[in-house]
Formats: structure tokens, C-alpha cells, sequence
């Protein structure tokens, strides 16, 4: 298996700001939400910054390990590949679950009715197989972004095909890819049973957040958009259109404002589609700013982030509060915008802190030694070329 593609640097800060992004949203539906909605939707929509994650995953998967199943799928080139992306995610995920359960049974006093349901022993076993996307469960469970790595293992399980569909075949597969995902994307929002399983009286939106029941269907059809985008990708003319600043600025624009003023999903998911290709082709000013140190060590430690941020967040699930937080329930719990603003700045200055630990002392090293024990020994230092899924 060949891994020495071009590592492509202006991703990384996506993954990034997207991870922290989707934190705040959290922060806002578990903790204290200081920015209501009739300002501004954009926080209530970042929960969208999880089909972010999953297009930019399809495109470094084909990026990276394309050639690889380039004209078949060995025995050995898929379990070298299944074994490094195992190592990617499941150090940590496993850490963290483990770490989450002994904090709640053993070290916080009883949970709310809401916890309850969340805090199931039940759907302990189907976290720990990343079966917790599939409708296993009736609600969203235990460390709950970690839903989103459930449809990406399995999506991993199934790469090595679609990537020999989409080198083979490109055309077909690029339209069997659309189909799929037009297909999946319609139901999720307008035909597939859904509801609230914390507030079941209340209508569900058409939107794509879904999670634990519908998350399979979602995360599959963000991995091949982002196949797509690769595809387009490899084209010497569009790199030459979508490399341009201007491009780049004008898609987070839009973004910002289909975020604010809650615009369909899809419209979301294309610009997301658009903003991946835009920024890996670019080679200038956009290329100088996403290559700052800071933006990129955020980007490194982001699967850290995404998997960190439920230790901030339970706490407030089992009888804590912030001063000055009114309201009960998950999503329901307001505070001024000044005071949640603190609250929020040292959230995230605490969840970096952690997160950075995490990465070092748990993410780094058992990436490194599954690979070294059961993998290809050159993948043990890929660092974050490949990243994780959030």
C-alpha cells in the first residue's frame, strides 16, 4: 500500500474551526445557550459542521489511499488500510467512552430524566461496536458526538469498493454517487420517520440532523460527496478556477449566511462541497493563512476536540449549573450574552487544554501502536495527514 500522496495543509484548519464549532453548538444545547436564535441560527446550525467532517474524510480517503485500490482489492492492501484507520479513531473513542462511563456511575451524583435516557447501560455495547448510528438505540447516547465515527468505520469498510468503482469507473460512479445521495439526503429530511426523543411532542424540522437513527444514511452520503469533490479535484482547469482567494472568501460568506438565516441543508452541504475543493486547490493567501501554526495544531488536535468536549458538557446533565442560567432540559437553558460568552471563552480554553492532553498521551500513541503491532510500520508516523472523522 502506497501512502506518500501530498498532504494537503488547507484542510486542516477546517477540521479544525468545524470541531470547535460544533462544541459551541453543544455548549449551547447542554450547558448555557447565549445566543438566541432570532439573532442569529448560526450556532443552531453547526451541528452541519458534522457533514463537513464527513465530506472532507471522503476526499482525503481517495486522496490518499485511491491508488492503492486502483485496479483491485487485495487481501492485504484492504486489512493494511482497515488497520491504520482503525488506529486513527478507535484509540481514542475507546478511551473516552471508557473514561465517560466511570465518571458518570462512579463520580457524579444521580442524573436528570433526560440523562437517564441518554445514560442508558443498554447501548454501552453498541458504543463500544460503533453500531450507536444504525437505530440501535432510541435516542442519542453516551459520548454523543461520537455517533459520527459510528457511519465513518463502516463507510471505511466499504471504501475500498467504492474507490475501485470511482477509478474504474468514474462517470457511473459518480452518478450512482449523486443518486445516492440525492436519494438519502430527501428521506433523512422528508420521508423517513423521525422525532425528538427528548421532546417527542415537538415537530421535527426538515433538516439532516440525524444521529442515532438515520446517522448511517448521512455520514455514507457526506463520504461520497466528498469522493465527488475529489474527482473534480484532479481536473487541471477547475484547480485553476476554485484556486482563486476570491472563490474561497465568497463561498465562507455564503456559508455564514445560509448558517445565520437557516437556509435548506442541502444548500449547507453543496457549499461545503464547494468551500473542500476551493480550499485544497488553492495555493495562495488562503494557502499562507491556513498554514499558520496555531490554525494548524487546532486542526491536528480537532478529532481530539470533537471527542473531549462531552467531559464539559455531562456535568451539567447531573445537577450543575452555570450562575445565572434560567430554564430546564437539554437545549432549554438560557443565559445572558455577556456571562455565556465568558463561560463559552474558558469552555474552549479548557476543552484545547484537555484535548492537547488527550491527543498526546492517548490519541498519538495508540494511533502509533496498532500500527507498529498489527499494521504497516510506515503508517505509525502519518501523523494527521489522514484525519479522523468527527
Amino acid at each position: 500500500m502506497q501512502h506518500n500522496a501530498k498532504y494537503i495543509s488547507n484542510l486542516t484548519p477546517l477540521r479544525g474551526i468545524a470541531a470547535l464549532l460544533v462544541a459551541i453548538f453543544h455548549f449551547e444545547m447542554a450547558v448555557a445557550r447565549f445566543v438566541p436564535a432570532q439573532t442569529t441560527m448560526f450556532f443552531e446550525k453547526s451541528y452541519l459542521m458534522v457533514d463537513l467532517f464527513f465530506i472532507i474524510s471522503g476526499f482525503i480517503m481517495l486522496h490518499v489511499y485511491g491508488n492503492s485500490f486502483k485496479t483491485s482489492v487485495s487481501k492485504k492492501s484492504f486489512r493494511q488500510f482497515i488497520v491504520a484507520r482503525f488506529a486513527r479513531i478507535y484509540p481514542l473513542h475507546f478511551f473516552s467512552l471508557l473514561l465517560l462511563i466511570f465518571i458518570v456511575f462512579l463520580l457524579l451524583p444521580p442524573p436528570d430524566n433526560q440523562a437517564r435516557l441518554i445514560e442508558a447501560r443498554s447501548a454501552i455495547p453498541f458504543n463500544f461496536l460503533l453500531l450507536h448510528a444504525f437505530y440501535t438505540t432510541t435516542i442519542f447516547t453516551w459520548n454523543i458526538p461520537s455517533w459520527s465515527i459510528s457511519p465513518e468505520w463502516w463507510t471505511y469498510l466499504l471504501f475500498p469498493l467504492m474507490a475501485l468503482f470511482i477509478n474504474r469507473k468514474k462517470f457511473p460512479a459518480i452518478i450512482f454517487f449523486l443518486i445516492f445521495i440525492i436519494v438519502s439526503y430527501y428521506s433523512i429530511m422528508y420521508l423517513l420517520p423521525r422525532k425528538n426523543p427528548l421532546y417527542p411532542s415537538v415537530p421535527v424540522p426538515h433538516n439532516i440532523n440525524t444521529t442515532y437513527d438515520y446517522g448511517f444514511l448521512r455520514g455514507l452520503s457526506g463520504f461520497m460527496c466528498g469522493m465527488i469533490v475529489y474527482a473534480a479535484y484532479q481536473s487541471g482547469w477547475v484547480k485553476k478556477l476554485f484556486g482563486k482567494d476570491l472563490i474561497s472568501i465568497l463561498l465562507l460568506l455564503l456559508i455564514i449566511i445560509v448558517l445565520h438565516f437557516a437556509m435548506n441543508d442541502i444548500i449547507a452541504v453543496i457549499l461545503f462541497a464547494l468551500l473542500v475543493l476551493s480550499f485544497a486547490c488553492n495555493e495562495t493567501t488562503i494557502h499562507r493563512i491556513c498554514n499558520n501554526k496555531v490554525l494548524q495544531y487546532i486542526g491536528d488536535i480537532s478529532y481530539s476536540i470533537y471527542l473531549m468536549q462531552i467531559f464539559f458538557q455531562v456535568p451539567f446533565s447531573h445537577g450543575f449549573r452555570l450562575p445565572g442560567v434560567t430554564g430546564v432540559g437539554r437545549g432549554k437553558l438560557n443565559i445572558d450574552f455577556g456571562g455565556g460568552l465568558m463561560y463559552c471563552c474558558i469552555y474552549v480554553i479548557l476543552l484545547i487544554i484537555v484535548s492537547s492532553l488527550s491527543y498526546y498521551l492517548i490519541e498519538k500513541p495508540g494511533r502509533k501502536y496498532i500500527n507498529r503491532k498489527w499494521g504497516n510500520a510506515s503508517f505509525t508516523n502519518e501523523g494527521d495527514r489522514v484525519p479522523a472523522i468527527r
